[in-house]
Order: structure tokens, then C-alpha cells, then sequence
């Protein structure tokens, strides 16, 4: 004996066949959207990370500018007699190397000489007899870490007289 299979409704097939385009279509959207969160949330940890990275090598160099200044002057100060030493020129060319390895991770110092002062860049300790506004001497050198002060140069200026 055959157990008879009901008529089909074409109808209603189709209606299931919609019915499951639209649960795919959702699942679909819900992957994109997924995708999307995805990528988003790596490129703002990377985008963290990179901070992070900066924040660090930022205080690093302001725990070092003391000690920059200290080989900075000393080098500027050396005694005419012991500059053809062998010594010397290797610690001169050190201090050289230090500087350039500073500046290839963004950090140089602010050329302040000759300039108008930048209350953003200059903090003014004294004014001197001078052209009025224009840097006369850098007192303590200022840093930049990527654009941004570190510490402003100590600068005496021109009052004009």
C-alpha cells in the first residue's frame, strides 16, 4: 500500500522560499556589520597601541632631557686644548649620534637663535638690550617630540633698545 503525498501549494512554497531569502539576507547583513566591527575595533587598537607606544618614548625623553642638556653643555664647553683629542671627538661624535637617534624617533630641538619669540615654543627668562622680540640667546635648549613641546627653550630676548 502507498500512502498518498498531498497536492503540493505552490503557493505557500513560495512563501517559505521568501521567508528563508530574508532570514539570509539578515544573516548576511548581520556578518557585514560584524566585519565592520571587526575592522574597526583592530585599526582602534592599533591606533592605541601607537599611542601608547608615543606616551612611552615621550616620557622617556623628558626623564632624558636633563641628562641631554648635561652632555650638550659639556660638549659646547670643551676646552680648546683637548679638541684634537681622539677621546674627545669620539665622545663629540656620540653626542652626534645620540642627537640624530633622537631625531629619527621625532625628537629635535627647537631652533629658537635669531627668532621671534613663540610663547608656545619660548619661555622668556630675561630681555636684553636687543632687537625687540627676537631671541638674543637660548639660556636651556627647548625640545619637540612629533610637533609637540616637550619643554620650551629658555630664551633671553631683545627689549627693543
Amino acid at each position: 500500500m502507498t500512502v498518498p503525498t498531498p497536492p503540493l501549494d505552490i503557493a505557500l512554497l513560495r512563501a517559505e522560499i521568501e521567508k528563508l531569502r530574508a532570514e539570509v539576507q539578515t544573516f548576511k547583513e548581520l556578518a557585514a556589520r560584524a566585519q565592520a566591527d571587526l575592522q574597526n575595533a583592530r585599526a582602534r587598537m592599533g591606533k592605541e597601541a601607537e599611542e601608547m607606544r608615543v606616551f612611552a618614548a615621550e616620557l622617556l625623553i623628558r626623564q632624558l632631557l636633563p641628562t641631554i642638556d648635561s652632555l650638550r653643555r659639556a660638549c659646547r664647553h670643551l676646552p680648546a686644548d683637548l679638541q684634537s683629542h681622539e677621546w674627545v671627538k669620539g665622545v663629540l661624535s656620540t653626542e652626534q649620534e645620540f642627537l640624530r637617534q633622537l631625531k629619527s624617533i621625532g625628537c629635535e630641538s627647537i631652533d629658537a637663535m635669531g627668532k621671534s619669540v613663540d610663547p608656545l615654543q619660548h619661555e622668556v627668562l630675561l630681555t636684553v638690550p636687543g632687537e625687540e622680540g627676537e631671541v638674543i640667546e637660548v639660556i636651556e635648549d627647548g625640545y619637540l617630540f612629533h610637533g609637540k613641546v616637550l619643554r620650551p627653550a629658555k630664551v633671553k630676548v631683545g627689549q627693543g633698545v
